[in-house]
């Protein structure tokens, strides 16, 4: 049996969903009374917000369902401000990941895959774009976001990150 960019992508792209879930539930508990400020903490000034990297990692793997399996593009608005509306984005994320067709990505490592940039438009394989950017994107975010809980304080540890808490 090989493995395919579906087995790479959509399986552990709703496992790190799920964690993100996890730990960011442990953010909530620990934020209690002051939740706005953990959702707009960031590590660095110029770095993106809690919000913003959970943002990238539910667009990063609808990007790569809508890229290489040719599933209907899913809008969200990037409008969440609390820790609901983030569990919800997250949820949604997920139920769409659970409708991409296991089959939907066979031949793809080859097929073009079109990727807007600041600057145009960059075209890859599949397997380069699965490889180089939707895998790696995927979890430089997930990373920022359990790097700035730790950074705030939640209790979340290696296990936590790992899903094996």
């Amino acid at each position: 049996m090989t493995l395919g960019l579906y087995d790479i992508t959509v399986p552990p792209f709703i496992r790190g969903l799920k964690t993100l879930s996890a730990i960011l539930e442990k953010g909530r508990l620990h934020a209690s009374a002051d939740e706005a400020s953990l959702i707009e903490s960031r590590l660095i000034a110029d770095m993106g917000a809690l919000t913003f990297q959970i943002q990238r990692i539910s667009d990063t793997a609808k990007g790569c369902a809508v890229r290489v399996a040719k599933i209907e593009p899913v809008a969200m608005e990037d409008n969440e401000t609390t820790f609901p509306e983030l569990q919800a984005r997250i949820t949604k994320t997920i139920e769409v990941l659970e409708k991409v067709d296991p089959k939907s990505m066979d031949g793809m490592e080859d097929g073009e895959v079109v990727l807007k940039v600041r600057d145009g438009e960059k075209k890859l394989t599949g397997r380069n774009y699965v490889l180089n950017y939707a895998i790696p994107n995927f979890y430089f975010h997930l990373c920022m976001a359990y790097a700035i809980l730790r950074k705030e304080g939640v209790p979340v540890g290696k296990a936590d990150y790992l899903g094996v808490a």
